[in-house]
Protein backbone atom coordinates (compact mmCIF):
# COMPACT_ATOMS: atom_id res chain seq x y z
CA UNK A 1 0.00 0.00 0.00
CA UNK A 2 1.41 3.34 -1.05
CA UNK A 3 -0.36 5.59 1.43
CA UNK A 4 1.64 8.62 0.28
CA UNK A 5 -0.40 9.31 -2.86
CA UNK A 6 -1.77 12.81 -3.18
CA UNK A 7 -5.43 13.37 -3.99
CA UNK A 8 -6.74 10.10 -2.55
CA UNK A 9 -7.89 8.74 0.78
CA UNK A 10 -7.71 5.08 1.75
CA UNK A 11 -10.56 2.85 2.90
CA UNK A 12 -10.05 -0.88 3.45
CA UNK A 13 -6.94 -0.93 1.29
CA UNK A 14 -8.61 0.85 -1.63
CA UNK A 15 -7.60 4.30 -2.90
CA UNK A 16 -10.63 6.62 -3.06
CA UNK A 17 -10.10 9.73 -5.23
CA UNK A 18 -10.63 13.12 -3.63
CA UNK A 19 -12.79 15.71 -5.34
CA UNK A 20 -12.12 19.23 -4.03
CA UNK A 21 -14.88 21.82 -4.27
CA UNK A 22 -14.55 25.56 -3.98
CA UNK A 23 -17.08 25.59 -1.16
CA UNK A 24 -16.30 27.59 1.95
CA UNK A 25 -17.84 24.95 4.21
CA UNK A 26 -15.26 22.35 5.25
CA UNK A 27 -17.12 19.07 4.94
CA UNK A 28 -16.29 15.69 3.45
CA UNK A 29 -18.85 13.26 2.08
CA UNK A 30 -19.03 10.39 -0.37
CA UNK A 31 -20.10 11.71 -3.75
CA UNK A 32 -23.14 10.53 -5.69
CA UNK A 33 -20.39 9.86 -8.26
CA UNK A 34 -19.48 6.48 -6.69
CA UNK A 35 -16.02 6.03 -5.34
CA UNK A 36 -15.13 9.69 -4.75
CA UNK A 37 -14.82 11.68 -1.55
CA UNK A 38 -16.01 15.26 -2.05
CA UNK A 39 -14.18 17.72 0.22
CA UNK A 40 -15.03 21.36 0.79
CA UNK A 41 -13.02 24.07 2.48
CA UNK A 42 -11.02 26.75 0.72
CA UNK A 43 -8.01 26.41 2.99
CA UNK A 44 -5.99 23.21 2.98
CA UNK A 45 -6.10 22.93 6.79
CA UNK A 46 -9.92 23.16 6.75
CA UNK A 47 -10.17 20.45 4.08
CA UNK A 48 -7.83 18.20 6.09
CA UNK A 49 -9.91 18.75 9.25
CA UNK A 50 -13.04 17.76 7.28
CA UNK A 51 -11.31 14.58 6.08
CA UNK A 52 -10.27 13.77 9.65
CA UNK A 53 -13.88 14.13 10.84
CA UNK A 54 -15.06 11.99 7.91
CA UNK A 55 -12.54 9.26 8.77
CA UNK A 56 -13.76 9.15 12.38
CA UNK A 57 -17.38 8.82 11.22
CA UNK A 58 -16.35 6.19 8.69
CA UNK A 59 -14.41 4.27 11.36
CA UNK A 60 -17.40 4.31 13.71
CA UNK A 61 -19.75 3.13 10.93
CA UNK A 62 -17.42 0.24 10.07
CA UNK A 63 -16.17 -0.75 13.53
CA UNK A 64 -19.40 -0.67 15.55
CA UNK A 65 -21.19 -3.30 13.42
CA UNK A 66 -18.17 -5.62 13.68
CA UNK A 67 -18.08 -5.13 17.46
CA UNK A 68 -21.82 -5.87 17.70
CA UNK A 69 -21.64 -9.00 15.52
CA UNK A 70 -18.53 -10.42 17.19
CA UNK A 71 -19.76 -9.58 20.69
CA UNK A 72 -22.98 -11.49 19.97
CA UNK A 73 -21.06 -14.42 18.47
CA UNK A 74 -18.65 -14.58 21.44
CA UNK A 75 -21.29 -13.74 24.07
CA UNK A 76 -19.23 -10.80 25.34
CA UNK A 77 -20.69 -7.48 26.43
CA UNK A 78 -18.68 -4.29 25.87
CA UNK A 79 -20.01 -1.20 27.66
CA UNK A 80 -19.06 1.43 25.08
CA UNK A 81 -17.06 1.90 21.87
CA UNK A 82 -14.86 4.93 21.25
CA UNK A 83 -12.91 5.95 18.16
CA UNK A 84 -9.58 7.69 18.72
CA UNK A 85 -6.38 8.73 17.00
CA UNK A 86 -3.84 6.77 19.03
CA UNK A 87 -0.31 7.03 17.72
CA UNK A 88 0.89 3.62 18.93
CA UNK A 89 -2.16 1.38 19.47
CA UNK A 90 -4.82 -0.23 17.35
CA UNK A 91 -7.20 -0.70 20.22
CA UNK A 92 -7.65 -1.08 23.94
CA UNK A 93 -10.12 -2.45 26.46
CA UNK A 94 -10.60 -0.74 29.81
CA UNK A 95 -11.35 -2.73 32.95
CA UNK A 96 -14.89 -1.32 32.76
CA UNK A 97 -15.43 -2.81 29.29
CA UNK A 98 -14.98 0.30 27.14
CA UNK A 99 -13.40 -0.60 23.82
CA UNK A 100 -11.33 2.04 22.05
CA UNK A 101 -10.18 1.73 18.45
CA UNK A 102 -7.81 3.66 16.25
CA UNK A 103 -9.64 5.21 13.29
CA UNK A 104 -6.71 4.21 11.06
CA UNK A 105 -7.97 0.62 11.18
CA UNK A 106 -10.30 1.55 8.31
CA UNK A 107 -7.30 2.22 6.07
CA UNK A 108 -6.30 -1.43 5.89
CA UNK A 109 -7.79 -4.83 5.27
CA UNK A 110 -11.23 -5.57 6.80
CA UNK A 111 -9.94 -8.80 8.37
CA UNK A 112 -7.20 -6.87 10.18
CA UNK A 113 -9.89 -4.62 11.65
CA UNK A 114 -11.91 -7.70 12.64
CA UNK A 115 -8.82 -9.18 14.32
CA UNK A 116 -8.34 -6.05 16.47
CA UNK A 117 -12.03 -6.04 17.41
CA UNK A 118 -11.92 -9.69 18.48
CA UNK A 119 -8.60 -9.16 20.32
CA UNK A 120 -10.12 -6.33 22.36
CA UNK A 121 -13.38 -8.20 22.99
CA UNK A 122 -11.42 -11.16 24.41
CA UNK A 123 -9.82 -8.69 26.84
CA UNK A 124 -13.25 -8.23 28.45
CA UNK A 125 -12.76 -11.67 30.02
CA UNK A 126 -8.95 -11.79 30.08
CA UNK A 127 -7.40 -8.42 31.03
CA UNK A 128 -3.88 -9.51 30.13
CA UNK A 129 -1.95 -11.45 27.53
CA UNK A 130 -1.86 -14.71 29.46
CA UNK A 131 -1.99 -18.18 27.92
CA UNK A 132 -5.72 -18.20 28.59
CA UNK A 133 -6.10 -14.96 26.63
CA UNK A 134 -4.19 -16.33 23.61
CA UNK A 135 -6.15 -19.58 23.78
CA UNK A 136 -9.47 -17.71 23.83
CA UNK A 137 -8.32 -15.52 20.92
CA UNK A 138 -7.29 -18.58 18.88
CA UNK A 139 -10.67 -20.15 19.54
CA UNK A 140 -12.48 -16.94 18.55
CA UNK A 141 -10.35 -16.34 15.43
CA UNK A 142 -8.16 -19.27 14.37
CA UNK A 143 -6.26 -17.20 11.75
CA UNK A 144 -5.51 -14.27 14.09
CA UNK A 145 -1.74 -14.64 13.57
CA UNK A 146 -2.09 -13.87 9.86
CA UNK A 147 -3.76 -10.53 10.62
CA UNK A 148 -1.49 -9.66 13.53
CA UNK A 149 1.45 -10.20 11.17
CA UNK A 150 -0.22 -8.07 8.48
CA UNK A 151 -0.72 -5.23 10.98
CA UNK A 152 2.89 -5.42 12.17
CA UNK A 153 4.12 -5.35 8.56
CA UNK A 154 1.98 -2.32 7.71
CA UNK A 155 1.69 -0.48 11.02
CA UNK A 156 4.38 2.10 10.33
CA UNK A 157 2.67 3.33 7.16
CA UNK A 158 -0.83 3.10 8.62
CA UNK A 159 -0.02 4.93 11.86
CA UNK A 160 1.92 7.66 10.03
CA UNK A 161 -0.81 8.19 7.43
CA UNK A 162 -1.95 11.74 6.79
CA UNK A 163 -4.10 12.50 3.76
CA UNK A 164 -2.59 14.81 1.14
CA UNK A 165 -4.90 17.27 -0.59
Amino acid sequence: MDLGLEGVVWVQGIAVPLERTGADRAVARISPNPGHLVVGGRRKKDALAAIDRWYRREARSRIEPVVAAEARRLDLHPKKVTIRAQRTRWGSCSTTGTLSFNWRLVLGEPEALRYVVIHELVHIEHHNHSRRFWGALAEAMPDWKTWATWLRANERALLAYKPKV
